[in-house]
């Protein structure tokens, strides 16, 4: 989920998307806003889309097949560290979501192991 989040906000924040979005509003490239939500919908339970090591059921937490996660305003999605610390946060609100405690060390450990773009 965390390559997939990062590739979504990395593709709409790319110089050629947001060079079209302006050139269809007809704004210059500086005022094309980044994305303030994620609208995640899935034909399952989230819990079956994730990585379950090291993640626990909260009891009678209920299902969850998706949410609409908001972006932090303050981060530059442009940016690989602000978009991953976006990554990271939409990734544990999903899990809490979802009805699972324990994503913070999952992330934690993806993050350890990871490669860093060059």
């Amino acid at each position: 989920m965390a390559v997939l989040f990062d590739g979504l906000l990395k593709t709409v924040v790319g110089p050629r998307v947001v060079a079209e979005i302006a050139r269809i509003a007809d704004i210059d490239t500086a005022l094309a806003a980044q994305p303030r939500e994620l609208h995640l919908v899935a034909d399952r339970q989230i819990k079956g889309l994730l990585y379950l090591d090291g993640l626990e059921e909260i009891p009678e937490a209920g299902a969850s097949g998706g949410g609409v996660f908001r972006a932090n305003p303050a981060l530059n999605l442009r940016s690989f560290t602000d978009r991953q610390e976006q990554v990271d946060d939409w990734l544990r609100q999903l899990g809490l979501d979802a009805g699972l405690t324990g994503m913070e060390s999952l992330v934690e450990r993806y993050r350890a192991t990871a490669p860093t773009p060059v």
